[in-house]
């Protein structure tokens, strides 16, 4: 993260904080090793076999979910009894197994980026520049598009088949078409939608129901909870009429739109020196990195879900003390703590609703927080700054950022904090804080894409390279300093922002 890497240097300048001693401490050192070198192991074996390798990976991820359900469903007794082996469940599970499934993960996605950055290796010499001055890696970053195994872009292929099945049934059409939103989810809870939009839904949310706005937050709703931002989607979804539009024709033009870099980075190294070797690597690379680099949203799909699976626990031992009246609401246990949990299971003696209450309302004081720091130190020290302004005319100032996914477009700002209440117009550039897979719906209708935080690997990069929308991130103060309505050219390839007339 570029902005995050400005406050960085800052920090290790700083005298204050300089090691008091020379070197790293052999027990660091071991530790390291234990880390990297099954780290490089895996990453080599990635590479050579990446389509059975990446089979494994998620194979044995899902296998630990599995178990992970069945010691859940396993979990015997009183409220109490329950609380406490579900509190002592997690962390045995944490420390038994996903130490490797998450090496497995890091080392996929390492292969893919260590092929995605091989071809920028191989391509910056012998590529015709862009305006930017950086047409090679414009190319570069067009492989990715249109990634497969994605579960993000899975998802939304997925929900455009509900809205297809909805779309074709008429009375599921209808409902949708008359009610509201709110009626629609509630119905769906109570299982009184019709036929075809209820089978459809479930099966959806069997599969991607753990997933939620601020999904990394266990204590956030989850869709199976609430689906009714999804319904909100699917609502969009079926105004879509043109063939163009449709999320499986963007996604086929994107993955079209690689192809077609693939062989424009290929003509580019082909008459450089040793050419047939270099054209034999870009391949190589390009294959690796679209086996490999869509699993970049694989290890937080499998830790949402792995939340889900415990959250869903949870709510269901807080019901039992909310009804014993113990708790005042069934979530009040996710704002505890796992070593409080436990205390709490043990029957100990204190004001555990005084201390629920007290966190609630800090959890609610915190939403009238404007920004974020990018980075915290110890001391209580902040980083706010992201990629900043050019200096010049404020009034016309050029916004300066991280560019993520190459194009230039203009268009009407639209300033976002929360995709449920979006409201976005098609064309309209996205502007917004950052963004978790519930933004993703959202990228099929915006032009562009403007975050105040992220990188290159960031969720809204990956998924608007995959989209074929310019996006910059990083961009400081982004949504105070634009305005809904205000006209602006985004540039993914040189990462300006250019407030307009």
């Amino acid at each position: 993260e570029p902005s995050v890497q400005q406050a960085l240097r800052q920090v290790l300048d700083d005298p204050r904080l300089l090691p008091e001693r020379q070197g790293i401490r052999l027990q660091t050192r071991m530790r390291l090793a234990r880390f990297l070198f099954p780290l490089g192991y895996n990453m080599i074996r990635n590479w050579l076999t990446p389509e059975k390798r990446r089979e494994v990976i998620l194979m044995r991820s899902e296998d630990l979910l599995v178990r992970l359900q069945m010691r859940n469903a396993a979990i015997s007794g009183d409220r109490f009894e329950k609380l406490a082996q579900l509190s002592a469940l997690l962390p045995a599970l944490v420390e038994e197994k996903l130490p490797a499934v998450f090496i497995r993960f890091v080392s996929g996605v390492a292969a893919g980026m260590a092929s995605l950055n091989l071809l920028n290796v191989l391509s910056k010499d012998h590529f015709p520049s862009n305006a930017a001055g950086n047409g090679w890696h414009d190319r570069v970053m067009e492989v990715t598009r249109g990634l497969p195994n994605n579960p993000t872009t899975e998802m939304d292929l997925a929900l455009w088949k509900v809205a297809q099945s909805i779309r074709h049934d008429a009375e599921s059409s209808a409902a949708f078409e008359a009610r509201t939103n709110a009626e629609l989810a509630r119905q769906y809870l109570d299982g009184e939608l019709p036929e075809t939009a209820q089978r459809v839904l479930t099966a959806f949310l069997t599969q991607y129901g753990a997933r939620g706005f601020c999904e990394i937050d266990a204590g956030r709703v989850r869709w199976r909870e609430d689906p009714e931002h999804v319904i909100e989607v699917l609502r969009g979804y079926l105004q879509i009429t043109s063939e163009d539009r449709a999320p499986d024709r963007v996604f086929q033009r994107s993955a079209e739109q690689a192809q077609d870099a693939v062989e424009a980075l290929v003509a580019g190294v082909r008459s450089s020196r040793r050419g047939w070797l270099k054209i034999h690597l870009v391949r190589l690379a390009a294959s690796r990195v679209r086996a490999l680099l869509g699993m970049r949203e694989s290890p937080k799909f499998f830790m949402v879900r792995m939340m889900g699976i415990e959250r869903e626990s949870l709510l269901a031992c807080g019901r039992e003390f909310a009804a014993a009246g113990e708790l005042d609401q069934p979530d009040d246990l996710v704002y505890l703590s796992l070593t409080e949990l436990q205390r709490f299971a043990a029957r100990e003696t204190f004001d555990w609703r005084g201390l629920i209450a007290q966190r609630r309302a800090a959890y609610q004081r915190e939403f009238q927080r404007r920004q974020i720091p990018r980075l915290l130190l110890s001391d209580g020290r902040a980083y706010y700054g992201g990629m900043g302004v050019q200096p010049g005319d404020e009034a016309n100032a050029t916004l300066i950022g991280s560019p993520v996914s190459p194009g230039s477009v203009e268009g009407a700002v639209r300033v976002v904090f929360d995709p449920r209440q979006a409201h976005l117009l098609p064309g309209e550039i996205l502007v917004c804080p950052g963004t978790d897979p519930s933004w993703t719906p959202l990228f099929l209708t915006a032009a562009g894409l403007v975050m105040e935080v992220g990188g290159m690997m960031t969720h809204g990069a990956v998924v608007a390279r995959e989209y074929g929308i310019p996006a910059i991130v990083g961009v400081d103060r982004a949504t105070r300093r634009l305005k809904t309505g205000q006209r602006v050219r985004v540039d993914g390839s040189s990462g300006q922002i250019i407030l307009l007339p």
